[in-house]
């Protein structure tokens, strides 16, 4: 199958691994990363100069990507190199028009656009038959609500045919906010992103700890304030439990209390997967206090790596963050219930251990990418009427 694949670096994790699949399974997939000056830091790709040029190349020509050579294919992997941010920019504007004309010459037998479209992709709409839009935020987060994106949302709701979501709980909502039907509506699901698997030679192994982490962006959705409100409580029953908040952008509470307990570590800024492959070994669980979410693959990333997540139920997350077997979910905005889930697993190393081989026995064998890749491809083949 000929496969065009748009997406964006912020998806790169879970990009990787399927782009990966569909080569193992002889596929032919032109893999497009749109890369505006503002996101040359996300995820798996850690840009440090831009190459000033407006146009699409191929992903080899940023030495940043050689990592991956061992990892997957580069010979078809191609970067929307975009110098400037805004969307308005002529150069930006035919480098689109240079994509749609690459994408008719390449003929493709379906198109799999990830996130959304905006004003530069909404040129692809021109091949909307062919197009599939994978969906991984059905809903604005907290504090993430726009009318411009909101608008190319709408658009997108409208002309393309087929999506994809990431959770089976949202699906409902999501057609009847849309007007779409049923059978547009398809459900994959996330697998263990096995990309930080890279870098793990690079990370030392620690034995027994009580570290808990929290990693990613920091946005208002994600309930951190929860999470070190909880841990002073966690502190006072285990002294010796320490909290590390990994992550750039912007606190939306004042969390300048925190910065002085000598238990909490808070690293405000890039991470880049070096650095995440040597936090996540190093902690002992993974905590997602998020107020709102779909699902979330910050989990997958410490799967990755055999760790067990404490997470908030919301979204879709309890459908990969089994309660009791590969980790604990509580309600959201719940530092106390926070509070007691850590110190339940950090006072239970069978409980612990338990997590860990479950992990490795049911989501490295039920969430690999080969099955996760066949629905994929029985999506792209299936007819909307």
């Amino acid at each position: 199958m000929r496969i065009v694949y748009l997406s964006s670096p912020d998806f790169a994790d879970c990009d990787f691994p399927l782009i990966k699949e569909f080569q193992k399974q002889g596929h032919e997939v032109y893999f497009f990363l749109d890369l505006p000056p503002y996101k040359l830091k996300s995820t798996l790709i850690n840009i440090k100069t831009q190459i000033k040029e407006d146009s699409i190349l191929k992903a080899s020509r940023y030495k940043e990507f050689e990592v991956y050579k061992t990892y997957m294919s580069m010979d078809k992997v191609f970067i929307i190199n975009r110098t400037k941010k805004s969307m308005l920019w002529p150069k930006n504007l035919l480098l689109y028009l240079k994509i749609a004309y690459t994408i008719k010459k390449i003929n493709p037998d379906t198109i799999n656009v990830v996130a959304g479209i905006n004003l530069l992709s909404s040129i692809l709409l021109l091949f909307r038959k062919k197009m599939v839009l994978t969906v991984h935020d059905p809903f604005p987060h907290t504090g993430e609500k726009g009318l411009r994106r909101e608008f190319f949302r709408v658009l997108a709701m409208k002309f393309i045919p087929k999506f994809i979501l990431l959770n089976e709980k949202q699906k409902n909502k999501f057609i009847n906010q849309y007007g779409l039907q049923d059978n547009q509506v398809f459900i994959n699901r996330l697998g263990v992103y096995d990309c930080i698997s890279n870098f793990i030679n690079k990370a030392p192994k620690t034995t027994e700890n009580k570290n808990v982490l929290f990693f990613g962006r920091i946005s208002p959705y994600k309930g951190i304030e929860y999470l070190l409100e909880a841990m002073k409580y966690v502190h006072e029953r285990m002294p010796d439990a320490t909290l590390t908040i990994a992550g750039s952008g912007k606190f939306y509470f004042d969390v300048s209390p925190y910065e002085n307990f000598p238990y909490i570590e808070i690293l405000n800024r890039y991470i880049d997967t070096s650095e995440l492959a040597m936090l996540v070994n190093k902690a002992r669980i993974v905590v997602c206090p998020y107020t709102d979410a779909t699902q979330s693959g910050v989990v997958m990333t410490a799967y990755s790596l055999c760790k067990p997540v404490i997470a908030t139920d919301v979204g879709g997350m309890r459908e990969t963050v089994i309660d009791g077997k590969t980790g604990i979910l509580v309600s959201p905005k719940d530092s106390k219930g926070l509070a007691n889930s850590m110190i339940d697993l950090l006072g239970n190393e069978k409980k612990l251990n338990d997590m860990v081989k479950y992990i490795k026995d049911y989501f490295f064998q039920h969430y690999n990418w080969e099955k996760i890749a066949d629905k994929y491809l029985e999506i792209y083949k299936s007819q909307v009427f």
